[in-house]
């Protein structure tokens, strides 16, 4: 059960780091980019919840733990040189942070998997990983009004990053 709610939360918390990237950023629609991300969050996790349930489900936890922390200290370092004060996390002229997105979620689906959680438990993962990407960019969105002039404010996605990944570790 404990696993159970530790992923579950962790899914949860990473949904809402990569819901506080766009809200940095202001070029893209609300609706448009938040389904975008919604996509590249939510699609790797259902395939890594589908893949690792018939296939790897044989490979043990705390390599996907291993990986996932790994990964997420990879995420901070890359997210830190990609920012730029004009686009944000988000820039026009690159792709490959979907790719590292979609790669930490589809992990994250594999490592739930991993634990002997049905694939039925997607109706559960579904709504909470959007109710998360909804929440960060709301909350994102409310500090940088409130903390207008605060320049560490545009780091917090990175945070909730290294947050997730030292919690992988526990």
């Amino acid at each position: 059960m404990f696993n159970f709610i530790g992923v579950i939360f962790i899914i949860f918390l990473a949904s809402t780091a990569v819901g506080t990237m766009p809200a940095l950023k202001g070029r893209y629609p609300f609706p448009f980019i938040l389904i975008y991300f919604a996509l590249v969050s939510v699609v790797p996790v259902i395939v890594g919840i589908v893949l690792g349930a018939a296939f790897l489900f044989w490979l043990p936890a705390f390599l996907f733990k291993v990986a996932l922390f790994i990964l997420s200290l990879f995420m901070v370092a890359y997210f830190l040189q990609l920012y730029h004060p004009s686009y944000g996390y988000i820039p026009h002229n690159s792709k490959g942070y979907l790719f590292i997105l979609s790669f930490f979620f589809f992990l994250l689906g594999i490592e739930f998997a991993s634990y002997g959680f049905s694939a039925w438990f997607l109706l559960l993962v579904i709504p909470i990983s959007v109710v998360g990407l909804l929440l960060g960019f709301i909350f994102m969105t409310r500090m940088i009004i409130y903390f207008r002039y605060l320049s560490v404010i545009h780091f917090v996605p990175i945070g909730l990053f290294l947050f997730v990944g030292i919690l992988k570790l526990i």
